[in-house]
């Protein structure tokens, strides 16, 4: 067809097109029918073929127009081209391709309507048809691969096949139960979830193929995980497999392949999965509380929260929320709001309420999106306004007059109570129940679900004091106020007024005078309904305790319907003296020299009187001597005294020291230091023989002479036990040239004063601070170490000295301790007990064998404690490190 004649046919299809709309049209029979739809996808191309059919004996022209209507979009797809002019010859059947696109996935509307023109007599014939159409994404196959089930016998496996980009099942000569996970497939947002599997396969009868699901798969659990089967295949299975999946999920397919006698030419191979599902383009989810609570003078107000989880923004106007407030009985007022949400968004719209009195209240709110058909929803929503929720309360127990009760029930012919109440039927299965005169409610909680329960008594208060409740003689729970110094105390009670309006309150006191020096408080406090107000009281003890046992403070509280009262239990704390620490400055000490005690006496209870404190030493032979007494006035609570005293010590013996305290003679409490303190005597030196050691006579080389002198003269130089021991090998000799005293000689003095107030000095430290030789030192220490008045321990190289007699505590335990590693290794240990040896060479970056050497010294030394736990050697500290 040349183009003038495309152009004329275009003219005559237009004219006839404007004739078929201007001639008054009839109905008539179908004469047309869709073929088939190529496949329902949103964003591609689709095709509608159509036939119609020519029914009469003479050629008749046509007009068919096509309309697609988007029932999500409420609007008409634009198309291209969509009127189409025709001729159809006698008893002919016309067929015709219609291309189209879908621009999103969901329901769309499908309206032919086909006109002929009968010699001037027009007919028409329609056809409307909804279709799915689906959006679809087909997943990469060896992405999708999340775990496996492996063969225990290492036979059949799956494998995914880069070659064929297929997931193959391979393997099969002998026996297997194989699976595969793949996944996850999410579905959140989505309706209508299919999963389309596309695979080839052939399965004997000993064969089974399977498929099932599990949520939110967690790979840690493999093994624990549930699955849901859903498919099995058999012989006749398609190659196509349909899954419908659940919606606002994170599927994971798990694809089982079990033969007890494997057959070689079984297989099966996953060509591809496609997850095909429709967008949520309007949806919204709404959510507000049940029930709302408040107090009468809080203004009422619900909160909707709405969240736009479609696909499309909601404009001003498309969404529309109405809330209808009832009482028992009637509405009161309609509140409307038209909020604009954007997708993904969440609003808390509010309604408020204003001027509601006590009493029960339900509210109907309805949201709609666009239109009800599209989104709409009902939420029933009540509130309770009162001055007191009895919700969490035990009712049986209450003392409130007028209850309401809010319940939902099924049939309310089931509920009942001993108790004289009303109801009204709010809505649905919603009821509310009015009780008076209530004398303690049994309710039976099998039948029904209780909502809200408030207190509809007008005139009503409670007290509660803000002190602890204890349990007195006569057996009666009482606030308590124990008076532990003399100061102002506070007592706090809480006046709550429950009723519904303003009120006044008096207030009096009754108490003993002669228990309590002056008590103060309010007499008349106005309180709004539903407040609470604090009621403070000033109390000052008396100086002393007046007497043994306790006294009644009795409050009362009163408006124009009653009075109330509350009793507190007023105590005085006893004097509670204690002696906290008690410690002296040496352990040891020479005869003749001082040592400073230090006593810290406290008192945890009331003032107390006059005080006797006896500072005491005995000694091992009985022998008690008072050594220093003091006496004060008073000790005041959680006050503190700290007594020093400075003793000379006049016999050679062990003593201990005591404290006694006394009150009015009586013994209030004596203690005893844990340690001995050990006297030493300044004896005489005594004469140390002489020794001689004759060498014997070896011959030796002088090359390993002067290595052998070298190695020793290393060693004198490096190591301060070597030179300690050197020395005090070679004292005998030494010795001779030294004559003195050992109280008399001052260098040891010296030694001996340093040595007591810096426990654990070592050889160099003792040497360069009292400027001697290492002889001379060497000679000294060995004198005070053979009359036990000092001691030595060895450390690393060093050669470290303390009194004798001195416990080693942790600190000079761990002063031992001087070589680095060894140091880190003891840190590590304290702050992880139970670690291992391989765990310490990783922290350290040493090797295993170097710690294990560390490691036993510690052992060996009493530093670490090593147990062997089966293969596994743990290190804990020892309990003073």
């Amino acid at each position: 067809m040349g183009a003038k004649s495309r152009l004329l046919f275009l003219l005559v299809a237009s004219l006839i097109g404007i004739g078929f709309a201007l001639i008054p049209a009839t109905e008539a029979e179908e004469n047309y029918h869709i073929n088939e739809i190529t496949h329902n996808n949103a964003k591609v191309e689709n095709n509608i073929a159509i036939s119609v059919q020519n029914d009469l004996d003479k050629e008749i022209p046509y007009s068919l127009s096509i309309k697609i209507f988007s029932e999500d979009l409420q609007e008409e797809i634009e198309l291209e081209s969509s009127n189409l002019v025709f001729s159809i010859e006698e008893l002919q059947t016309y067929h015709t391709n219609f291309s189209f696109t879908i621009p999103r996935s969901g329901n769309y509307l499908f309206n032919l309507t086909l006109l002929s023109n009968n010699e001037g007599l027009i007919t028409t014939s329609s056809i409307e048809q909804v279709y799915l159409f689906y959006d679809n994404i087909e997943n990469n196959l060896e992405e999708s691969i999340i775990d496996y089930y492996l063969d225990e016998n290492d036979n059949a496996n799956w494998l995914y096949n880069s070659e064929t980009k297929q997931i193959e099942l391979i393997n099969l000569e002998n026996n297997y139960d194989t699976g595969i996970i793949l996944g996850p497939y999410n579905t959140n947002g989505n309706k209508n979830n299919i999963l389309l599997i596309n695979s080839l396969f052939e399965m004997s009868d000993t064969t089974d193929y399977s498929i099932s699901y599990a949520k939110n798969f967690n790979q840690t659990q493999l093994y624990s995980t549930i699955w849901t089967d859903i498919y099995h295949l058999d012989s006749e299975s398609p190659n196509e497999i349909s899954l419908s999946i659940e919606d606002n999920s994170n599927i994971y397919l798990r694809l089982l392949a079990t033969d007890a006698t494997a057959t070689e030419t079984d297989f099966w191979n996953i060509d591809s999965i496609t997850h095909k599902f429709i967008s949520i383009k309007h949806n919204l989810e709404v959510d507000s509380s049940e029930h709302y609570f408040f107090d009468i003078n809080q203004p009422a107000e619900i909160l909707i929260n709405v969240e736009n989880t479609g696909i499309f923004d909601q404009q001003l106007g498309n969404i529309t929320i109405s809330v209808d407030i009832y009482s028992s009985n009637s509405i009161i007022e309609t509140l409307l709001r038209t909020p604009n949400l954007i997708s993904g968004e969440t609003q808390a719209i509010d309604f408020r309420f204003n001027n509601l009195g006590a009493g029960n209240y339900y509210c109907v709110v309805n949201i709609t999106l666009v239109e009800e058909n599209i989104y709409s929803i009902e939420k029933i929503v009540f509130m309770s306004i009162s001055t007191t929720d009895l919700q969490n309360e035990i009712l049986t127990n209450s003392d409130h007059e007028r209850i309401n009760l809010l319940i939902e029930i099924e049939e309310i012919n089931d509920f009942d109570i001993e108790e004289n109440y009303a109801v009204t039927n709010l809505i649905n299965d919603y009821y509310l129940i009015e009780i008076d005169n209530n004398y303690g409610i049994t309710l039976n909680a099998s039948n029904y679900r209780l909502i809200s329960a408030i207190s509809m008594d007008e005139n009503r208060f409670e007290i509660t004091p803000s002190e602890i409740s204890i349990e007195t003689i006569e057996g009666i729970m009482a606030p308590s106020i124990v008076f532990t110094n003399y100061n102002t105390y506070s007592a706090n009670i809480i006046l709550s007024n429950e009723g519904f309006y303003s009120d006044e309150y008096q207030i009096s006191y009754f108490f003993a005078s002669t228990f309590i020096e002056s008590l103060s408080g309010p007499e008349v406090i106005t309180v709004e309904p539903g407040n609470n107000e604090n009621i403070e009281l000033n109390l000052i003890p008396l100086p002393k305790v007046p007497r043994e046992g306790g006294s009644q403070l009795q409050i009362k509280i009163s408006n124009q319907y009653e009075t109330k009262s509350v009793t507190y239990v007023l105590s005085y704390a006893k004097t509670k003296i204690e002696i906290m620490e008690q410690k002296c400055n040496k352990h040891s000490v020479l005869l003749n020299q001082d040592i400073i005690c230090t006593n810290t006496i406290s008192n945890q209870g009331y003032n107390s009187n006059q005080l006797s404190i006896d500072i005491i030493v005995s000694n091992e032979k009985g022998i008690i001597e008072i050594i220093d007494q003091i006496n004060i006035e008073e000790l005041k609570n959680d006050e503190s005294l700290v007594i020093r005293t400075t003793y000379f010590p006049k016999i050679e013996e062990n003593f201990k020291l005591y404290v006694n305290i006394n009150s009015d003679g009586v013994l209030l409490v004596s203690s005893e230091m844990e340690n001995n303190i050990n006297v030493v005597a300044a004896d005489r030196e005594k004469q140390v023989e002489t020794t001689t050691f004759e060498a014997p006579k070896i011959k030796l080389t002088q090359t390993f002479f002067a290595i052998s002198f070298a190695g020793m003269a290393f060693q004198f130089r490096r190591s301060e036990n070597f030179r300690y021991l050197t020395f005090k090998f070679f004292i005998p000799l030494y010795s001779r040239l030294q004559k003195d005293t050992l109280a008399d000689e001052p260098t040891r003095q010296k030694l001996l004063s340093t040595i007591y107030t810096e426990p654990g000095a070592n050889f160099t430290q003792l040497k360069e601070r009292l400027g001697l030789h290492n002889g001379t030192l060497a000679h000294h220490i060995n004198i005070l170490e053979n009359n036990q008045m000092v001691t030595s321990h060895r450390s690393g190289r060093q050669r470290l000295f303390f009194p004798f007699g001195g416990s080693i505590n942790s600190t000079i335990r761990n002063s031992l301790i001087t070589n680095k590693t060894q140091k880190d290794i003891i840190q590590i240990v304290k702050e992880n007990p139970g670690i291992t040896q391989s765990m310490i060479s990783q922290q350290l970056d040493m090797s295993r064998q170097k710690i294990n050497y560390h490691v036993n010294s510690l052992s060996n030394n009493s530093i670490l404690r090593v147990e062997k736990q089966g293969r596994i050697t743990r290190l804990y500290p020892m309990h003073f490190t």
